[in-house]
């Protein structure tokens, strides 16, 4: 009995010894797993000292960002005033009107909270002559022209000042062609994407209802567009008391169509029919690579439904500073008494500076414009780049075929393309559309000056002769 218990007790022993190592080892293991975790290359200290770091980088770059800001303020007030005798061209002291002041808040090491004042802009102020200033967003530069012949400012450093010096504030697009109808580098042509300024009072930005001799609205369906203002660029026009519009139709040397179809080096019927031109394909995907330009000698964007119009331009610039858009409504309304200038009849009668059917009056720049001829019932570009008159073919022109084409420094409003705005329309069925503005190279100069407004009756349309116009906002 005896050495059966001594057995047993032995036995007891053996598993308790045998637990007790199992349990050292398990201990082991999670205290070599928690080491890791607190001290390895992933371990808590190290992502603490990483979060440190971070935090601490954060910290000191926005503290040098209010530096910065707070720095191009002082150094804003040492720039020279605006006076009669400042040179175009000049940075001046900016208007008070034209900064910001923000108040900014960060946190510290020991998680205490500062405060501070900041006073930012945009813009800078750059002398046009005469007194005059305009504000020119920060990754834009000033080209030429002055507030009433048209002030130019381009993406591109390379055109800074280009035209100073140009007499009564005439910017030429400077646009030749070689003979393989490439566009000469090596020419003054402007290199960057521009816009001209269109300077309006807030009071006196409003939609105009542009009318015949009898009174009549010049419209090119009957219907009726919505009478109220957008209200997107009010602020920045009551801030700077303009906006920006571009110079130029849309263009495309940027833009590749999913078939690979370039348009700046395509120009043969094949696959240049409606649906190509579209945003969307048949699974609603996205068809277009890269970005539209706004530059002379390009290739418009025609054959544009209204979705493809409004998404092509609002990808065109997303800054701190500047978003483009669509133009509106009211935008093509100041733009064109801009150029109106008090004479109305400019702009309801442009036949000579428009391209419509017949181009009546309008002359050729030698080496400068070019004709992509339209075959009108395929729909379709041509591969010939000569002048045609005939019945079936139309040409739409290059952007700034021709300095006869311009108001203002600005080409192409009145004919080549139709051009989308976003300002609603109402047509007899009650349906809401957006209308189209300017003409096209296929209307009648007659009956579609630059003023008249239309619409295709479908916002998913894209009729080979429509096109558009990016815009400007200033943050």
């Amino acid at each position: 009995m005896k050495k059966f218990r001594n057995e047993k007790q032995k036995n007891i022993k053996g598993i308790t010894l045998i637990s007790l190592v199992i349990t050292i080892i398990i201990l082991i293991i999670l205290a070599g797993v928690s080491i890791n975790l607190v001290l390895g290359e992933n371990g808590l200290f190290t992502k603490a000292r990483e979060a440190q770091a971070k935090f601490l980088n954060a910290q000191a770059e926005e503290e040098e960002r209010i530096a910065e800001l707070e720095k191009e303020i002082a150094d804003n007030e040492n720039l020279p005033a605006n006076t009669e005798d400042t040179l175009a061209g000049t940075q001046v002291k900016l208007p008070s009107k034209w900064v910001t002041t923000l108040a900014e808040e960060y946190s510290t090491e020991n998680g205490s909270k500062v405060k501070s004042e900041v006073r930012v802009a945009n813009v800078r102020a750059i002398a046009t002559g005469k007194g005059e200033e305009v504000p020119v967003p920060k990754g834009f530069y000033y080209v030429g022209g002055t507030i009433e012949s048209g002030v130019v400012i381009s993406d591109n450093p390379d055109d800074q000042n280009k035209f100073v010096n140009a007499e009564d504030g005439n910017v030429p697009a400077g646009v030749v062609y070689n003979e393989d109808g490439t566009v000469n580098t090596a020419s003054s042509a402007l290199k960057g994407n521009q816009f001209v300024w269109i300077p309006v009072e807030l009071n006196n930005y409003k939609k105009t209802k542009w009318t015949k001799d009898d009174g009549t609205e010049w419209k090119a369906l009957q219907a009726e567009r919505e009478t109220q203002t957008n209200t997107a660029e009010l602020i920045q026009i009551e801030k700077y008391g303009g906006f920006y519009v571009g110079r130029y139709e849309a263009g495309t040397s940027n833009i590749t169509l999913s078939t690979n179809v370039d348009f700046s080096k395509a120009h043969t019927t094949d696959n240049w029919c409606d649906d190509r031109f579209s945003l969307r394909d048949e699974l609603g995907h996205t068809v277009t690579k890269g970005k539209i330009t706004c530059k002379a000698g390009e290739i418009p964007y025609y054959h544009a439904d209204y979705f493809t119009a409004l998404k092509l331009c609002n990808d065109m610039y997303k800054t701190d500073y500047v978003q483009s858009g669509l133009v509106t409504g009211t935008m093509w309304d100041t733009m064109l008494k801009f150029i109106a200038n008090g004479n109305t009849d400019i702009v309801t009668n442009s036949a000579n500076w428009g391209n419509y059917m017949r181009d009546t009056g309008i002359e050729y720049n030698e080496g400068q414009g070019r004709y992509a001829i339209i075959d009108v019932y395929k729909s379709e570009m041509t591969n010939d780049f000569t002048k045609s008159d005939t019945e079936y073919y139309k040409g739409i022109r290059t952007t700034a075929s021709s300095e006869s084409l311009k108001k203002k420094n600005l080409y192409d409003v009145a004919g080549n393309l139709w051009e989308w705005t976003q300002e609603a329309i109402y047509q007899d069925n009650g349906l809401e559309n957006y209308t189209i503005r300017g003409g096209s190279c296929l209307n009648s100069e007659t009956n579609f000056p630059a003023c008249v407004f239309g619409s295709t009756g479908d916002v998913a349309s894209s009729y080979l002769s429509n096109g558009f116009r990016p815009a400007l906002y200033i943050k």
